[in-house]
């Protein structure tokens, strides 16, 4: 008996810190490591979230306030995938002779703002946006590294900067797509600014092989 109540505990623990890291990574933290607080304190983790998200507010209101003035103000997400960078290459193409600015704009989770294994995290995103930016023969390159929910945060950033169009790639970067959504169909289904969503890269063809 003590052994089957000892191991509901343990089940009740674990799928507390399931829940919490959950419902954390929907406001745009990292999933795994709310996951691991919440397996070590369990229901002790709630406080921590509940302090936590009130900070959230604080970060949200960075970036938000830039004034870029222009006719077409073109606002790029990127997230490091074949598809994001294929997406950048689209809008060079079509949008880049008639936009005035390009925003290159990347999205961490919350956790990356603020711990210290963050500030390396936050560095190769930098490098990652400065390299993207680079490769575009345009006069107006502006990058940004944003903060929380990936689909959230590009529609309130280009909501505040007044920003014409989206452009994002067909699919997301990482295996965390395929469980928590994707970022793409929530952009287009929930933002007033108008989302173009890049084409995918072509496959690599064989030149020797020849259609049937």
């Amino acid at each position: 008996m003590a052994t089957q109540f000892l191991l509901g505990v343990a089940v009740a623990w674990i799928l507390c810190g399931f829940v919490i890291a959950f419902v954390m990574r929907r406001r745009g933290h990292d999933f795994f490591v709310w996951l691991a607080l919440g397996s070590v304190l369990g229901p002790l983790v709630f406080p921590l979230a509940v302090n936590t998200t009130r900070r959230d507010s604080e970060i949200e209101g960075e970036g938000h306030d830039r004034d870029y003035p222009g006719t077409l103000d073109v606002l790029v997400g990127l997230d490091g995938s074949e598809e994001s960078r294929q997406a950048l290459r689209s809008a060079s193409t079509m949008f880049g002779r008639s936009a005035s600015t390009m925003t290159l704009v990347t999205v961490l989770d919350y956790d990356s703002y603020s711990s210290t294994s963050g500030a390396e995290v936050r560095g190769e995103a930098e490098e990652m946006l400065k390299t993207s930016a680079k490769t575009l023969d345009h006069s107006d390159v502006r990058t940004e590294v944003l903060f929380g929910r990936a689909d959230r945060a590009l529609i309130d950033f280009a909501a505040s900067n007044d920003i014409e169009l989206i452009v994002v790639g067909a699919r997301g970067h990482g295996a965390s797509e395929a469980l928590f959504g994707s970022v793409t169909r929530n952009l287009v289904g929930g933002s007033a600014v108008p989302v173009f969503v890049g084409s995918q890269p072509s496959p690599v063809r064989n030149p020797q092989m020849r259609p049937d």
